[in-house]
């Protein structure tokens, strides 16, 4: 039995995040991850704590000082979330809350209050942005581990990490510049003096073009000021000189600050990642003499791996719109071939941004791994909204209007090869970028990389598609759970959601369940509600029952046709939770409850009125002539298991998952017989499991399904919870 990191980090009495980071450590004994979702035995015994602590600079300047430079000592709401990173009714659920503190006109905020609230959040001493999805405000440095192989290079970030403080952008400039000599000096470059540097000289070696590009790196910092104390470390530290790696870049992403990243929608792709994108493009078609760009390259990693795999510098783009990150990408490619030309270097990549203004030619491929998340300013906004099709959607996501941009750059038949979530294929805010995708590339290849990045709990996938085409898909390799195949005719693609998950056998056993005659849905024929929210579990939930106090379920108490029995209670008092739904829903005479994870659909019936938490959601079917029960007993069956899991691949049950799901209508007559069979289930005192195995049966053949696609369902299945309690 498994349960979720929410229930986890309440058992412990830690952070979520704090659950995620044990797990990702494996040290948390059993612990799985699906779809992005940690699952984890439920009598998961806590570990001992190797955290070290990490004390803050005494002279440590106020986060007011540069970045915000905020006049007034009175901010607004709107001030408060920008610097806070969070929403409006974030803001206004944390007053009623009593987690921030207006003045005395109840809407401003004291400017010193805020301030401190902020570096106590930094320095850690506040958690409540650390188990926040969006942690924008969140500064710190990371080592991204599997961004290189090198052990020796990765013990000398590390170190410069656990021994600098806080590192200035002219301090890291500097520790980069040094770090790039290294690197010159060991691929048999001429260094002049290593005290140059350090004497603020700009003749360093005897190249002049390698001089300049030092010197860009440089920018206007005057070394002398710099105080050395503070990264004497670094400057002594020798890095080697891997040509396969981005060193420099490694360097640089993890010693720069963690907000900055977020902000910019920064994900690193590991060298793994960037050479399974090249393989799989290299196996489409010959690169050799292609022109290629990377239109968000980051520190050239793709364009490393494209040399390493025998592309020639002088055909390869790189544009991107962080300017440390060009000078990097020009570094680096000298350091992979010193005879490029300056003007090579400075023409072919660039500092900009890809999005309104990139090359004038056209590419034979672009690839990488396009920002996600990026958080664009109100006149990026009102630029891209009237220039992308797929900025139309409110709140616009980055790495869709790279995709259309990246079509755009590309010449007839060209490839477009992309590092993407895999929420690109199935969630609704993508389905402007799905259509463009169709209406104008075939599929050649799509791997299913789950969790990519380290501490990013978001799968991945690579998508291989090229212009010129409509949606064909008859051809395209997949590759999933290091199993592959190659889809060998064309399918009907909806672009609701892509489901490439799947082999030819499973997306004909698919279509035939997606087309079931006399269907009904429960879009638009249903109430659906989250559990509560209270914003503090420990203060509003206890184990022991009071006067006036109700029982409360969490998804982890839910299971097929049943729920357990709880210690878990509440004074249920909706003005004080932070999040509730209508009152009559939680009191419906019926309603179905459901897990929102598990790795299979889990709903369970109640006619109780019983009080659930977010983590076990409702839903009250109103499909006319349809019972309720009928209902359950289809969202519990197998064939809905196997719709929702091949169609959108993860673990947390959404409402749009529920809705797309086709419920046959059948006579009273034949609903009556499920609902016996239902009862049964539910009213047994022995096992079920037979029980709901003749219920699985019956519901196949309302579906009319073959005993091969019952075999394909069964086969796919295998291995999976159940969730029976009996």
């Amino acid at each position: 039995m498994y349960i979720s990191v929410s229930d986890v980090a309440e058992k412990f009495n830690i952070s979520k995040r704090r659950v995620q980071f044990l797990c990702e450590q494996g040290r948390i004994e059993g612990a799985k991850r699906m779809s992005g979702v940690w699952l984890i035995p439920a009598d998961v015994q806590k570990p001992t704590d190797a955290r070290r602590k990490i004390t803050v600079p005494e002279n440590q300047s106020s986060l007011f000082d540069d970045p915000y430079k905020i006049k007034e000592e009175k901010l607004s709401i709107a001030q408060v979330c920008e610097l806070l990173s969070i929403s409006q009714a974030t803001v206004k659920n944390w007053i009623r809350l009593g987690k921030l503190k207006t003045t005395s006109n109840s809407e401003t905020f004291d400017k010193k209050y805020i301030e401190e609230l902020i570096l106590e959040i930094k320095s850690g001493k506040d958690s409540r942005l650390k188990s926040r999805r969006n942690k924008k405000s969140i500064s710190g440095k990371i080592v991204y581990k599997d961004y290189i192989k090198n052990s020796h290079n990765r013990e000398v970030v590390e170190d410069i990490l656990n021994s600098c403080g806080q590192i200035t952008e002219d301090e890291l400039r500097l520790i980069l510049a040094n770090f790039a000599l290294q690197l010159y000096q060991q691929a048999g470059g001429i260094v002049i003096s290593d005290d140059l540097l350090i004497e603020g000289k700009s003749n360093i070696t005897s190249n002049e073009i390698f001089n300049d590009l030092i010197r860009d790196l440089l920018g206007d910092i005057d070394v002398n000021k710099i105080t050395l104390a503070n990264i004497q470390i670094a400057l002594n530290s020798k890095v080697q000189l891997v040509p396969s790696e981005d060193t420099l870049g490694f360097a640089y992403v993890s010693l720069r600050d963690l907000s900055h990243r977020k902000q910019n929608g920064a994900y690193y792709t590991p060298e793994k990642t960037v050479n399974t994108l090249i393989g799989k493009l290299k196996s489409c078609v010959n690169t050799q003499n292609k022109i290629l760009c990377d239109p968000c390259c980051g520190t050239g990693n793709f364009l490393i791996g494209l040399v390493g795999s025998g592309v020639k510098i002088e055909n390869l783009y790189g544009q991107d719109i962080d300017e440390i990150s060009i000078l990097i990408t020009r570094i680096n490619m000298f350091l992979l071939d010193n005879s490029i030309t300056k003007e090579q270097l400075y023409s072919q990549f660039v500092c900009g941004d890809t999005l309104s203004n990139t090359f004038s030619r056209k590419f034979s491929v672009v690839l990488g791994n396009p920002p996600w998340g990026y958080d664009f300013s109100k006149e990026e906004t009102a630029y891209l909204t009237d220039n992308y099709i797929t900025a139309k959607n409110k709140g616009m996501e980055s790495y869709d209007l790279f995709i259309e941009k990246g079509m755009a750059m590309l010449e007839e038949d060209g490839y477009l090869a992309y590092v993407l979530p895999e929420a690109i294929l199935n969630v609704n805010s993508h389905q402007q970028a799905r259509e463009l995708i169709v209406k104008n590339t075939a599929f050649r290849f799509v791997n299913y990389l789950g969790n990519a990045f380290s501490g990013v709990q978001c799968p991945a996938i690579i998508l291989g598609i090229q212009k010129g085409y409509h949606g064909e898909t008859k051809g395209c390799r997949i590759e999933l759970n290091n199993k592959e195949f190659i889809i060998n005719k064309n399918r009907e693609l909806d672009e609701t959601s892509f489901s490439f998950n799947v082999s030819d056998e499973e997306y004909d056993c698919l279509r035939v369940i997606s087309s079931v005659q006399n269907a009904k849905y429960l879009a638009n024929n249903a109430k659906f509600a989250l559990g509560i929210v209270t914003g503090n579990n420990k203060k509003y939930i206890t184990k022991e029952k009071a006067d006036g106090m109700e029982v409360i379920l969490k998804g982890s108490d839910i299971f097929r046709y049943a729920m357990k029995e709880t210690d878990n209670y509440i004074h249920f008092a909706p003005e004080k939770f932070q999040q509730v739904a209508p009152t009559e829903m939680y009191r419906a005479k019926e309603k179905l409850l459901y897990r929102f994870i598990a790795e299979v659909p889990v709903f369970t019936y109640d006619n109780q009125q019983t009080l659930s938490l977010n983590s076990c959601n409702i839903l009250i079917p109103q499909i006319e002539d349809m019972d309720i029960k009928y209902v359950l007993a289809i969202l519990n069956s197998s064939v809905a298991a196997y719709f929702i899991n091949k169609k959108y691949n993860s673990v947390k049950l959404l409402r749009s998952h529920i809705e797309s799901l086709p419920i046959p209508m059948i006579s009273a007559e034949k609903q009556n017989d499920i609902i016996k069979r239902v009862d049964n289930i539910i009213n047994s005192n022995e096992s079920i499991s037979g029980l709901y195995e003749e219920l699985d049966n019956e519901i196949m053949n309302i579906y009319s399904l073959s005993e091969m696609q019952r075999k394909t369902i069964h086969s796919a299945l295998s291995g999976k919870n159940l969730f029976l309690f009996k």
